[in-house]
């Protein structure tokens, strides 16, 4: 349960979002929502991660005032599944495929596996592994525009190509940390 208040907490910021800088990847936000000044800091790092198992649910949301709301509703609905099967979330994840409203995104939960039968809304897939760069986020979650302008510099600058869509992972819960500067967001890139 307290992964699901970190879920809600942490998108507090996507409703900021105006415009992009990259497809796939919200940009810069206006003034963070915390009321501190910005601290944002980002080190980039090119590894690769194991196949992940993960259970979603795809969904849409109609403005970015309501990504919140619809976000929360799902991670809802995941937590229910996975406390009702006996299953422990490894990573929260977030998936965004468009750059402005209507937003089309995946809220996901990484397990160790799937199970057998599925309910609801919630779907399945296998994240497939590889190499990746991944931009380690330390600041508030309105301003992980500054993570994707980063990857897509690097990407650039190396001559390399993503794989397929980015997507966030949430490290820790903005409830227990002192200052918006040290919630934790890692931004994955996979790369060809």
């Amino acid at each position: 349960m307290k992964y699901l208040i970190f879920c809600l907490l942490a998108i507090v910021g996507v409703g900021l979002f105006t415009n992009s800088t990259k497809p796939n990847g919200p940009s810069l936000g206006k003034a963070n929502t915390y009321g501190f000044p910005d601290s944002v800091k980002i080190e980039l790092q090119r590894t690769s991660f194991k196949d992940m198992p993960v259970l979603y649910i795809n969904d849409t949301a109609a403005s970015s005032e309501s990504i919140k709301g619809i976000l929360g509703r799902d991670y809802g609905e995941l937590m229910q599944f996975l406390n009702k099967n006996k299953l422990q979330p490894l990573k929260f994840i977030a998936w965004y495929y468009t750059t402005q409203a209507p937003w089309h995104m995946d809220a996901a939960v990484q397990t160790l596996n799937i199970p057998d039968k599925l309910s609801g809304r919630i779907q399945s897939r296998i994240q497939k592994g590889g190499e990746v760069l991944i931009a380690h986020m330390w600041g508030p979650y309105d301003q992980v525009g500054q993570a994707y302008a980063k990857i897509e510099m690097w990407l650039q600058e190396n001559s390399r190509k993503a794989a397929s869509a980015p997507f966030e992972v949430y490290l820790n819960d903005p409830a227990t940390v002192k200052s918006p500067s040290e919630i934790r967001t890692d931004v994955y890139q996979p790369l060809e």
